[in-house]
């Protein structure tokens, strides 16, 4: 069935979903976090890190020391601090109170042994690689395309305040709702010598009210972000009540008249112009001042 087809309740009615295999994937984006504990940071969720440490080890004076891609991992023993298990810190237990955490005593909160710290690249060690945001980040790894460009996304999408190895759960919703789709975005950058690589299909991105919470400016980002997974060849389905987001979108379905039980019946279904002229709609006098 449509929905313009169908007068009746929209919780009560049957729909069958069609051309569903021309995507890709279908991706629910939500706020929720990327990572619970201190091993999970913006770097090793994008990707990035593993390329870095790589690009680490490739250095001579880590070949001569004989250092691997491994040792630069603060996840598994060689290079890590043992003390912390590659943490920064260390947990004391609390009676009667939550557990506190403090910054570990061997390597001061860096992660490593000496003995890795001791090796630096162009001046800065693999802890203060850690500690640079992304909008460093692209500056010194301007000489590799692909860290360059995931980095300058970062930065693009607002994040660019964000640390590599800042811990996830210090994310919040919003930040970690765009880390996601700018992890998304960096799928179509090629790891290789070339630019961007095309998808062979599209993906569905499906976001329930992504602007909770958000800053004006951070929503404005959000909706540049939106636009760019649209300009690739995807499809976003936003589930929203800020105007803003609405009048940018391509096509809108309205439901109502109000919420719960009260609504779930068909409004509007058509452009986002096409709802400034629908009586029914109870957007469109909010609508107006958003399209001006």
């Amino acid at each position: 069935n449509s929905l313009a087809a169908n007068k009746d309740c929209i919780r009560e009615s049957q729909y069958s979903l069609k051309n569903g295999n021309s995507f890709n994937r279908a991706i629910e984006v939500t706020q929720d976090p990327i990572g619970k504990t201190s091993r999970s940071t913006p770097a090793t969720y994008l990707g990035v890190w593993d390329r870095i440490r790589t690009l680490i080890a490739s250095l001579p004076e880590a070949k001569r020391k004989g250092l691997g891609a491994s040792d630069f991992s603060y996840n598994v023993k060689g290079g890590r601090c043992e003390i912390c298990k590659g943490q920064g810190k260390v947990k004391i237990e609390m009676n009667f109170l939550p557990n506190s955490y403090v910054p570990c005593d061997e390597c001061g909160g860096k992660r490593y042994r000496e003995q890795i710290l001791e090796l630096t690249w162009n001046g800065k060690n693999v802890a203060d690689i850690l500690a640079f945001t992304f909008e460093q980040a692209t500056a010194f790894f301007a000489f590799d395309h692909y860290l360059r460009d995931t980095f300058s996304l970062m930065v693009e999408t607002g994040l660019g305040y964000l640390k590599l190895g800042q811990i996830s759960p210090t994310l919040s919703g919003g930040e970690a709702q765009r880390l996601k789709l700018a992890s998304e975005l960096a799928r179509g950058i090629d790891k290789g010598k070339h630019g961007h690589r095309p998808r062979i299909k599209p993906n569905l991105y499906v976001l329930e009210e992504p602007t909770i919470g958000l800053h004006p400016t951070d929503t404005l980002k959000l909706i540049q972000m939106l636009h760019r997974i649209v300009d690739e060849g995807n499809t976003v389905v936003v589930i929203e009540h800020d105007v803003d987001v609405i009048a940018e979108g391509d096509y809108l379905i309205e439901l109502g008249p109000k919420g719960g039980e009260k609504g779930g019946y068909l409004l509007h279904q058509g452009t986002v112009r096409q709802n400034l002229a629908n009586k029914k709609s109870k957007t469109a006098p909010f609508l107006k001042g958003a399209l001006g």
